[in-house]
């Protein structure tokens, strides 16, 4: 059963210099409890997609499109119902945890502030922070309840706005960049904290990350992000054995096991994009066409897409 459905996505920011073109004619969809992930470079637009499903852009944003959860249109929501659904429904593990958590205030308190309405008293409370943060692998708990962030690594920083977020069991977690300037164990600690989380509270999971290795372990499908648009999405086990567009394949390629060949050139500029492919200049097989002609997404049913004139083949 769908759960989330995003169709014809477009963000823009104006500018001093022009439109910024953060998400082009983004569409996906997303089932209850599957896990998807949105992959790509840093600067492709991945963040800008799900700051955009959880309605929380910056006031100048653009946005046209249409995005349904749970039968509900969220553009067509107040202020208010939308500020319901936040972390009841949806929530966000943000990107950086140091940002988003009070710095003079517990780590306990910060649990408690989102689930003392459903607590009859301070034992109950008490209990529940406690269950939450022994749930991603903060122990002692009563410890690391009565300490403040900055006495908690990156990474425990990390595990403890997941908990934040996992408090009310929502049905949609989008997790932005949870591994972001984490050393391997605390990356692995992560990985495994989400894949936990997500199957105990039988929840969907939007994963946006540029951690390829972390989307191959967690992931049902993968959605590849470039300048802003997709340019391929199949199941992950497609994506890692038979990539179909050159930037995926690049991608996969510079995965420190896979050799660690890094992408020649840049991304273009999100306020002058080409009229043709975006990849175009970084592409080995560009064409005269993939200057010309900017390529479609095409869908394939069940195996997905890709936003290719020279795809390589199935």
């Amino acid at each position: 059963m769908t759960l989330l459905d995003v169709q014809g996505l477009n963000v823009r920011f104006p500018t001093g210099d022009g439109e910024v073109h953060a998400s082009r004619d983004v569409s996906f969809s997303l089932d209850t409890g599957e896990v998807l992930g949105l992959v790509g470079e840093t600067g492709s637009g991945k963040s800008v997609i799900g700051q955009a499903v959880i309605k929380i852009l910056p006031s100048n944003a653009e946005v046209t499109g249409e995005i349904t959860f749970d039968g509900k249109n969220l553009n067509s929501l107040s202020d208010k119902a939308m500020h319901h659904l936040r972390g009841r429904s949806i929530s966000l593990v943000p990107q950086n945890p140091s940002g988003s958590l009070d710095p003079v205030t517990r780590n306990g308190e910060q649990i408690s502030e989102v689930v003392g309405d459903h607590c009859k008293n301070r034992n109950e409370i008490v209990t529940r922070v406690h269950a939450l943060l022994s749930s991603v692998g903060l122990v002692p708990a009563a410890r690391i309840a009565e300490e403040f962030p900055h006495q908690l690594s990156g990474g425990m920083r990390q595990r403890l706005t997941t908990s934040i977020a996992v408090s009310e069991k929502p049905r949609l977690i989008i997790a932005d960049e949870p591994t972001k300037g984490l050393d391997f164990r605390a990356r692995a600690m992560t990985a495994t904290v989400l894949s936990d989380v997500q199957k105990q509270n039988e929840c969907s999971l939007l994963l946006i990350t540029h951690d390829l290795d972390l989307a191959e372990m967690l992931c049902a499908r993968i959605a590849v992000i470039y300048a802003g648009e997709i340019v391929e999405i199949a199941p992950v086990s497609r994506i890692f054995s038979s990539p179909r567009h050159p930037y995926t394949r690049a991608l996969i390629q510079a995965i420190p096991k896979n050799g660690l060949i890094p992408i020649a050139g840049q991304s273009p500029s999100l306020l002058d994009l080409p009229a043709g492919c975006s990849f175009a200049d970084r592409c080995e097989y560009c064409s005269d066409v993939c200057r010309m002609k900017h390529p479609d997404l095409l869908n394939e049913s069940i195996i997905g897409g890709v936003r290719c004139h020279h795809p390589f083949s199935n």
